[in-house]
């Protein structure tokens, strides 16, 4: 009976979770699995009794805002630490919370939301230029205020005299959203807020800075620090690293090359191709919600689909039947159906594309619909963009 089980366990570590139960990977390594050349396992015992992966997990929660979907998670802030709400956004490199300070009309109240006040807190510091003051711009609108040091911490891990900005201002669609701030995970100066994250991960003994994202319609996520979740990604899936992420002067963005933007259909019976684009860049955005493009691509794109949306009476039940938008990346095609792009709330169907509207200078910005759809892996090391199929697709 005993060898029944260690056989069944053999089999389950192999086809469904890349040999290791914990499913983190740090450095490419398993935290915890099996050692197939002496046979025996030892993962169960360290992630059962352990649970070491969970110092390097944020989990995710989400919010529906005008019929986008936004994910946040907590970090703390001062001393003694309060907790926060934080959208972690690949497009943008600050990090700001809700300030006591903001007093504009837009800000919100101490009432409706959590906000940071610096007089509370032991660890504060003010910025080295006081009257240095910046405003922030997001496709959704900006924030305007003063740059702040405080102790940041993540699962009880603390960074210190980390920079942030305390907004006086904002606009209001960014004030009316779930969350308490936005901390960027862009990075152009050591100063900027992905320096969390780098020395997070020093401090748990991990040397390179990779970061990772799992995102799901209708049950939030999580992002990874430090590693990668073999277990969130099919696991027939490997990898497909694109190293030609933009480079120059000011720093890195996670900005990548799109050879080929193309739909394909088949509704009546007669495939076709039909090439949107070609040789374009690409942001790949956590904080955006949709797929973003040129006018001109998203307007031919959605052209296509809304023309067949108009014929089906049932949308949600005839999804299939909408065309495929193929992003080329890297040589990889990667595929989305109707399913993945359209986003139903109640009646309304909306189709998951809009034009560019960050201040970014590449064509596309692959949002969450995008990344839903595909596992999302950050490696600031190398310089590269891993991507691979998500499990509940």
């Amino acid at each position: 009976m005993m060898k029944l089980l260690y056989l069944l366990a053999i089999f389950f570590i192999k086809y469904h979770a890349g040999y290791h139960f914990c499913g983190l990977e740090i450095n490419g390594v398993p935290l915890a699995g099996i050692n197939p050349k002496i046979g025996w396992i030892f993962a169960p015992y360290i992630c059962t009794l352990y649970q070491p992966q969970n110092r390097f997990k944020i989990p995710l929660k989400y919010s529906y805002y005008k019929n986008k979907i936004e994910y946040y998670g907590a970090i703390s802030i001062g001393t003694p630490p309060v907790q926060m709400n934080v959208q972690f956004d690949t497009g943008s490199s600050s990090l700001w919370v809700h300030s006591t300070r903001c007093d504009s009309p837009a800000c919100p109240s101490t009432q409706n939301r959590t906000r940071y006040d610096h007089r509370s807190s032991e660890t504060y510091q003010k910025y080295e230029k006081e009257d240095e003051s910046s405003t922030l711009w997001y496709g959704s609108g900006s924030v305007n205020g003063f740059w702040s040091r405080d102790t940041i911490s993540i699962n009880g891990y603390k960074v210190n005299n980390q920079r942030f900005l305390e907004p006086t201002d904002m606009s209001e669609q960014i004030a009316n959203r779930a969350y308490d701030g936005i901390m960027g995970l862009n990075y152009k100066r050591e100063r900027d807020s992905i320096n969390i994250i780098s020395k997070y991960c020093e401090q748990l003994g991990v040397n390179d800075t990779v970061f990772s994202f799992y995102l799901t319609k209708n049950n939030g996520g999580e992002i990874i620090l430090c590693g990668t979740d073999r277990s969130k990604y099919k696991y027939q899936e490997k990898l497909k690293y694109v190293n030609e992420v933009e480079k120059s002067s000011l720093g890195i963005s996670w900005t990548i090359p799109v050879e080929k933007v193309s739909i394909t259909s088949d509704y009546t019976d007669k495939r076709y191709t039909e090439i949107i684009a070609t040789s374009n860049t690409a942001l790949v955005a956590t904080g955006s919600s949709f797929i973003h493009g040129p006018e001109e691509h998203v307007t031919a794109i959605k052209r296509s689909i809304e023309s067949i949306l108009s014929t089906i009476q049932d949308p949600r039940a005839n999804l299939h039947k909408l065309p495929n938008i193929t992003f080329t990346i890297g040589g990889e095609d990667y595929v989305l159906t109707g399913q993945d792009y359209i986003i139903i709330d109640h009646d309304n169907v909306i189709v998951g594309l809009d034009e560019t509207n960050t201040p970014s200078t590449s064509e596309w910005v692959l949002g969450g619909v995008f990344l839903r759809k595909y596992y999302s892996v950050f490696d600031m090391k190398n310089h590269r963009i891993g991507f691979a199929e998500s499990i509940h697709n």
